[in-house]
């Protein structure tokens, strides 16, 4: 029994060792073995959530549903168009009402502030708040799509993962671009759309130390849920190229106008941001009224509209109603989003731009002599440029149109559409991405500053120093041995021992600030006269960037370095991270 309790405890002991070397490892920026794990890890936690997600309302509608799929609410007995919505807005308010205002913030906006503010540290009561809520909203028709709720649910559980587990901060924010990537290409089958969405809308940054992980997280993520789920794609677009080259002006033309809806859809959007404070079971049952009313007589704008997507561009829809459905969808999901409904707005973006170009598609047959390409392809161009143009993601825009379409050819008239809608949306009509305008409205600043990524990128336990002993105040043979043992950094504290709360620790000194005293018969250390130094604390978990803020907001010079059990591991001084950034 002895024996065995020896072994158990040397292997825990050596587990302990194991597990603090990782979370070691993980604060350095080149740690590329130990990121790729975790991004392993965050795609497979992204697809089990997501597949989670999707079964809620999934299988319900097809159960509930004319047709057997969760697309096909236009069937429905019109009293059902008016009055689900408004049940639906009933049942999330009352659902959001266990919530305090600040857990019942969801969608892509959300992460982007826990990545800006809070190192990617994800609330759990979100995350409830959103699966539940987004459940609900999909399941009783709102106008909005999953990929909004999928992106807060696969980065939550991919960073509390992070947090369960206490790695450093700089690894739990790359988990959150991981978990982001993977519930993207879970969601739509859609792996380098993932990735370039996380790189360019959440990140912010493009690496190898950052492509990697997310690249590892979006492939995984794909392959487990298309073996648990299915891997069909979200609609299947026919082959459709354009006919001639004389189409590119007016393919230009309605770029801008594609911008200018675009900028409409944010403008409402955030507009709806000033109703925030009012009660939130009111604001959502005005979300399903407005969303019931118009659905009364554009039943198409309920759901998701993947089905309405694919009707679009096989052309079997009337110019009128093409109109209609890119307005309604526009509103609809502007509205309800802005109001606080936690639904999503890419899948809605997708929709609106492919009824718009279906319609533009129309228009350009009466307005060109000579043969012109057919509407669906008009609709494919109008979904990457109203993507691109509402999310201020172009590339991400653009790899999703050729993955969701499979259609090549659509690259360079895509590329030409996205980048006048982009423009357009931004420097004419002054509207940034949705979700960064958002933050605005709420008084958050989202952008990159290289300077900000690279203290990120790196744990404070990368640059700390180690060589440190523990002291009882005065213990002048102890600081003698300290120095010849090559320890540079002395901690005081108030009682004898080596692991000291942190109260108990009054004083740091480096040994350059001891005085040798030769002369002096009652030692060979006078430790007197040390210079004050101002000194605090920092967990282990930090990063460079949150210990840099500390120093400045607090003026220290010197932070000690705490580990998961509050012990005193390490010393950094401030110079080092000067040091860094400078070298970085």
């Amino acid at each position: 029994m002895v024996k065995l309790k020896q072994k158990l405890t040397y292997s825990l002991n050596r587990n302990n060792f194991r597990a603090s070397h990782f979370r070691r490892r993980l604060a350095y920026n080149d740690a590329l073995p130990q990121v790729s794990l975790l991004g392993f890890i965050s795609g497979v936690a992204a697809a089990l959530i997501i597949v989670a997600f999707r079964s809620l309302f999934e299988i319900p509608l097809g159960y509930w549903l004319p047709g057997g799929t969760a697309e096909s609410f236009e069937n429905l007995n019109p009293v059902w168009h008016f009055f689900l919505p408004i049940i639906g807005g009933l049942l999330i308010g009352l659902w959001l009402m266990f919530f305090t205002p600040d857990k019942r913030k969801t969608g892509v906006a959300h992460v982007m502030d826990r990545m800006a503010y809070h190192q990617g540290r994800m609330p759990f009561k979100n995350t409830l708040a959103q699966l539940i809520g987004g459940a609900l909203g999909i399941l009783t028709g709102q106008s909005g799509g999953r990929e909004g709720p999928a992106v807060h649910l696969g980065s939550a559980v991919s960073s509390q993962i992070g947090s369960f587990f206490h790695l450093p901060n700089n690894s739990v924010r790359l988990m959150v671009g991981c978990g982001t990537a993977g519930a993207i290409a879970a969601s739509f089958n859609t792996p380098m759309a993932g990735v370039i969405f996380a790189m360019e809308v959440v990140m912010l940054e493009y690496s190898i130390m950052g492509f990697t992980p997310v690249i590892i997280a979006a492939v995984t993520a794909t392959l487990l849920h298309n073996y648990l789920y299915g891997a069909e794609m979200a609609f299947m677009a026919p082959e459709i190229s354009m006919v001639s080259m004389s189409e590119m002006p007016l393919i230009l033309v309605y770029g801008v106008i594609l911008g200018a809806m675009a900028a409409l859809f944010t403008k409402t959007l955030t507009s709806m941001q000033n109703f925030s404070t009012q009660p939130v079971l009111a604001r959502m049952l005005i979300a399903g009224t407005f969303t019931g009313t118009l659905a009364y007589f554009v039943p198409q704008v309920m759901g998701m509209g993947t089905d309405s997507i694919l009707m679009a561009i096989e052309g079997q829809y009337t110019l009128g109603l093409l109109i209609a459905l890119a307005l309604a969808k526009l509103f609809a999901t502007a509205i309800s989003v802005g109001l606080g409904m936690p639904i999503g707005v890419i899948g809605p973006t997708l929709l609106m731009g492919a009824c718009a170009g279906s319609a533009l598609g129309h228009i350009s047959s009466y307005v060109l002599d000579g043969p012109t390409s057919d509407a669906g392809f008009y609709a494919m161009l109008g979904m990457g440029a109203m993507m691109s143009a509402v999310l201020q993601a172009p590339l991400a825009a653009l790899i999703a149109l050729m993955e969701l379409t499979r259609n090549p050819s659509i690259i360079l008239p895509g590329m030409a559409t996205i980048v006048i809608a982009n423009i357009s949306c931004s420097y004419v009509f002054k509207q940034d991405s949705v979700f960064v305008e958002v933050l605005r409205k709420q008084g958050l600043n989202y952008q990159a500053n290289p300077i900000t990524q690279a203290l990120n990128h790196q744990g404070v336990t990368s640059l700390m120093h180690v060589d440190i002993s523990h002291h009882q105040n005065e213990d002048v043979a102890g600081y003698l041995t300290a120095i010849e043992r090559g320890l540079n950094w002395l901690v005081i504290n108030k009682h004898s021992g080596s692991e000291q709360p942190n109260d108990e620790v009054y004083h740091l000194i480096h040994q350059s600030q001891i005085i040798l005293d030769k002369g002096s018969p009652a030692g060979l250390i006078e430790a007197a006269g040390f210079p004050a130094t101002r000194f605090g604390f920092c967990s282990s978990r930090a990063t460079l960037k949150e210990a840099w803020d500390l120093c400045k907001r607090r003026d220290y010079q010197q932070l000690l370095i705490t580990d998961i059990d509050d012990r005193i591991i390490g010393v950094l001084p401030v110079e080092e991270i000067l040091q860094y950034t400078q070298k970085d």
